[in-house]
């Protein structure tokens, strides 16, 4: 019988197509209200692959909207009973079951500071979605693997879709469109040889830069999760420095290549690791092969409409690879030894 994990991977296309179907108008009158309070930054709260995706929200709106995101800690209000000054910030929270106490307390503040509160979550009925100004639906459904795929992918196109209303960025918005049939490609691209070419219990560097950044993040964290296997992501910009070094003790990187500015920064990191004798895979949504390097493999990719989203295509086919790799390891992906579904931090 499939795990949960990959009957939920699965989901993912259609799911998105009726999530921009239903919910583009809140997203779109979030988006309004946002431009109307007219915010000087925007903070980020959240945890694990909600954190990612509030990685990738803070690229795409940088770079679309001009606006600085910063990630703040949520304990500075739940442990340590401070305040910030953020009069001038609207504050964007990003959780799944919308329930965790350290979240909740940072946005009580917040609003106390006269911050815009923006909720992002999956519960509509939860404290964090009753605290916001501006609530927006991850819809995504029920998710009963421990492992957040759908919910994460969804998160993304939401906050794409809040980035493209708030920007008039009309080019990403029917991107977002055409995105559906792209995960649909993407669920079919075969990643078997990373499968094949990875050892028991070798460590892994999960490399991207930008929006990729965040799709390094999530795929590192999936590596734990799901497969039990260490991996750590890096920017392509800091792996050259200190953790190069650990190249010597047989690592292997993946590599997620973007259609961006910064590509290129990419691919000289991929030649730069592949030298020391790293294997290195690639998944590159351009679908060329620009580092001709022993040690070096390509991997099927399905590029998405518009290049800010490639890194969802491309992290619906980890999730794929993920589920798989997991079975391979005789690990059952739906039940991680450690792990539950909801963790409510202070």
């Amino acid at each position: 019988m499939a795990s949960l994990m990959h009957r939920e991977t699965r989901q993912i296309p259609s799911l998105v197509a009726a999530q921009l179907r239903d919910h583009s108008a809140t997203y779109r009158d979030a988006a309004r209200q946002m431009a109307d309070f007219d915010p000087a930054l925007v903070v980020t709260m959240a945890r694990g692959s909600s954190d990612n995706a509030a990685l990738y929200f803070k690229y795409l709106f940088e770079l679309i909207a001009g606006i600085p995101v910063a990630s703040v800690g949520p304990s500075v209000a739940s442990v340590y009973g401070r305040s910030m000054r953020l009069d001038r910030a609207a504050c964007l929270s990003i959780s799944q079951s919308g329930r965790s106490p350290d979240l909740v307390a940072f946005q009580t503040m917040a609003r106390a500071q006269k911050a815009l509160n923006l909720a992002l979550v999956n519960t509509l009925d939860s404290p964090l979605a009753e605290g916001a100004e501006c609530l927006l639906p991850v819809a995504s459904g029920e998710e009963k693997a421990v492992a957040a795929t759908k919910s994460f992918v969804l998160s993304l196109t939401a906050l794409a879709a809040l980035t493209g209303h708030f920007a008039g960025d009309d080019r990403l918005l029917s991107a977002l469109d055409a995105l559906p049939a792209a995960l649909d490609e993407a669920l079919g691209c075969d990643w078997q040889p990373l499968v094949e070419a990875l050892e028991p219990g070798q460590s892994l560097y999960v490399i991207g830069r930008g929006p990729g950044l965040a799709i390094a993040q999530e795929a590192a964290l999936k590596f734990k999760e799901a497969c039990e296997v260490h991996a750590e992501s890096y920017s392509s910009a800091e792996v050259l420095h200190g953790p190069i070094q650990l190249a010597a003790g047989g690592l292997a990187a993946l590599v997620f290549l973007t259609r961006d500015a910064a590509r290129q920064g990419l691919i000289d990191a991929v030649a730069r690791m592949a030298d020391t004798g790293m294997k290195v895979f690639v998944a590159d949504p351009a679908a060329e092969r620009p580092v001709d390097r022993p040690g070096v493999t390509y991997l099927p990719c399905a590029p998405a409409p518009d290049a800010m989203l490639d890194g969802i295509s491309q992290i619906t086919t980890f999730y794929v690879f993920a589920e798989r790799y997991a079975g391979h390891l005789d690990l059952d992906p739906d039940q991680p030894k450690l792990l539950r579904k909801v963790t409510e931090t202070v």
